[in-house]
């Protein structure tokens, strides 16, 4: 099979539950390895998602039109979220793709459930007629959820095969966290409780809370008490000693699931399939069933070192990268800064996009790494293909998962981030969430700095501009005047400035009303933008007031009635038919740039030259 052959299942996950992802996308990998299959991970934050409104579900949605989509698999219980889950069923059903549901029931999918109380009999059959363990606290989840007192029932009923007890003094709820387990216990012992046979735990992660909490009072697990927990994440089997558990058959699961695709048929669409997922039990050191090894556990210790080093170098890192970007306004600055930063990571490919302000299916480029190699700053469609380069990223070996989030903030979605990895523990699939949220932030720095400083342009255009016509109004002409006169390459030459008074405005809103007065501004305005073009700077002071400046190799106050010719010309033709003729009275006068003069005393002379213009207009 040639890997451009491969085909992709998108994953659709929140990052509220991090170890267990990790733990399913692993064994993904592993399953698809060789395969024609390529795992795409969608993470998210569930909340962003659902308060930004429809166009930020839109655009959520988008993340999944993906070429060579072979089916969508849908984490029910970690989104949580009926809105998310139908638009994406709807996409898929669209598209005649499978539906994998884990852990949610819906009409047209394949729903997967876990058999939970199937896992945890068996861990709990192990700790009872394997070890014997009669005398047991349950360490339950979240009194009342269903769950929780499902597990409690079950552990009750088995001991009650051996005519046992369960009695309610040994049942503690630790909510599934380290910190409520922590009171639990405290308040277990404090009451007059006693070590027991063994710590029976809904999850892993209350198993290894009280085994830590065991091992603070000297307590020596599994010598003195048995511990078993129920899930089997990473933290579980990396921990000394290793908890003793049971996790979901996810080699079974992965195995069922690309054999569907590979014979999925377009009429398959919208039926409903239910596919129970058995547990396999892993018997570790925290039960005594296995002696810990001193070498391995050495190992782990090395290696958590390592990934706390990583860690720091690699917060420190973003850090630096967000202090740079809190006064940028550019993309392309971003995009050199994105460059040199995700350089110094061994990820085969990097994807980032900023989404078009205007046209939200635009986007622009600032990430694009391909096994070291930069580039950024082309614009594409994003929502045809947000993988701008799937071809190449299908036909790479080293990519063995994608993971692609969104990029936001309170309000927006302000575009993505994808990466391409070879393998995913818990600090590869933590870095790319860290990363995806200091981009975020980097982000919205960046485009609110962009406008800002749009927003300061478009007053200052306003202070500076007239809003009628768009010519500068007099102080902008005067402050762009001076700018340009102090220019080098102006001092050889001669400024000739010309006063225009637009003629018989009054008469024209008196007859045709003011909206044709305004109308014969704009259009006598766009003449002498035109005649003045790239040659001079125009101003429109108010009501029926102009002025022009030009300068040149010599006065060209002498070319004064060509120039009039010419206005009255354009701005006829800007006018089309009309009842009524655009004409205008222009005085000029004219100084060497390297004198130095009074603008005021300039503005004065041209203004004397056009009365008398004026006044021999009207003689005549």
């Amino acid at each position: 099979m040639r890997c451009d052959d491969r085909r992709i299942i998108a994953v659709c996950t929140s990052w509220e539950d991090v170890e267990n992802l990790n733990l399913m996308l692993g064994r993904l990998i592993e399953i698809t390895e060789g395969t024609e299959f390529l795992p795409l991970c969608v993470a998210f934050d569930r909340s962003g998602v659902e308060s930004r409104g429809e166009e930020s579900l839109r655009e959520f949605m988008a993340a999944f039109e993906i070429p060579n989509l072979a089916g969508i698999l849908l984490l029910g219980e970690m989104i949580r979220s009926d809105e998310i889950n139908q638009h994406i069923i709807q996409l898929a059903q669209k598209k005649q793709l499978p539906v994998f549901m884990l852990e949610r029931r819906y009409e047209g999918c394949i729903n997967m459930a876990f058999s939970y109380l199937g896992g945890f009999e068996q861990v709990t059959r192990h700790l009872v007629e394997d070890h014997g363990c009669t005398d047991i606290v349950m360490v339950a989840g979240i009194k009342g959820n269903s769950f929780s007192e499902d597990r409690i029932a079950l552990c009750r009923s088995i001991l009650e095969e051996r005519g046992k007890s369960l009695p309610q003094e040994k049942v503690i709820y630790g909510e599934y966290w380290d910190e409520p387990t922590y009171r639990a216990l405290d308040g277990y012992f404090s009451s007059g409780g006693r070590i027991p046979q063994a710590f029976l735990c809904a999850n892993d992660a209350m198993a290894i809370a009280v085994s830590i909490y065991l091992s603070e009072r000297n307590i020596r697990v599994p010598e003195q008490v048995r511990v078993a927990g129920f899930d089997g994440i990473l933290p579980g089997e990396n921990h000394v000693p290793a908890i003793t558990t049971a996790r979901p058959d996810f080699t079974f699961m992965y195995s069922k699931m690309l054999d569907r695709m590979r014979t999925w048929r377009a009429e398959d669409t919208g039926k409903t399939e239910e596919w129970p997922i058995p547990y396999v039990f892993i018997a570790r050191e925290s039960c005594g069933c296995v002696q810990g090894n001193a070498f391995l556990s050495a190992k782990k210790s090395g290696e958590l070192k390592i990934n706390n080093l990583l860690y720091t170098r690699h917060i420190r890192a973003l850090g630096n990268f967000i202090r740079k970007t809190l006064s940028m306004s550019s993309l392309d600055s971003l995009s050199e800064l994105l460059s040199s930063l995700f350089s110094g990571w061994p990820n085969p490919y990097y994807f980032a996009a900023v989404l078009d302000e205007k046209d939200r299916a635009q986007a622009q480029c600032v990430l694009h790494g391909t096994h070291g190699l930069f580039a950024s700053g082309y614009r594409f469609r994003w929502k045809e293909s947000p993988v701008a380069d799937v071809e190449s990223v299908l036909s790479d070996p080293s990519i063995r998962i994608l993971m692609l989030q969104l990029l936001q903030n309170e309000e927006e979605t302000m575009g993505y981030l994808i990466s391409g990895m070879q393998d995913l523990n818990l600090r590869e699939q933590g870095r790319f969430e860290e990363e995806a949220l200091f981009l975020s932030a980097a982000l919205n720095a960046v485009l609110g700095n962009r406008r800002l400083k749009a927003a300061n342009n478009a007053i200052l255009f306003m202070a500076e501009h007239d809003y009628m016509t768009g010519l500068y109004n007099r102080r902008g002409f005067l402050r762009e005047l001076e700018h340009t006169l102090h220019l080098p390459e102006m001092q050889e030459k001669t400024l000739t400035l010309f006063a225009v008074d637009m003629d018989r405005l009054k008469s024209i809103n008196d007859v045709y009303g003011h909206q044709e007065g305004d109308h014969a501004i704009q259009c006598l305005a766009k003449a002498l933008s035109r005649v003045t073009e790239g040659k001079g700077i125009c101003a429109r002071y108010g009501g029926d007031e102009f002025a022009f400046a030009m300068m040149g190799a010599e006065s060209l106050a002498p070319d004064l009635e060509n120039l009039r010719s010419r206005i009255e010309k354009a701005a006829r033709e800007y006018c089309g038919p009309k009842e009524y003729l655009i004409s205008a009275s222009i005085g000029a006068y004219s100084c060497p740039v390297s004198r130095h003069f009074s603008l005021d005393q300039i503005l004065a002379e041209a203004d004397a030259a056009l009365y008398a213009d004026k006044s021999a207009r009207r003689s005549r």
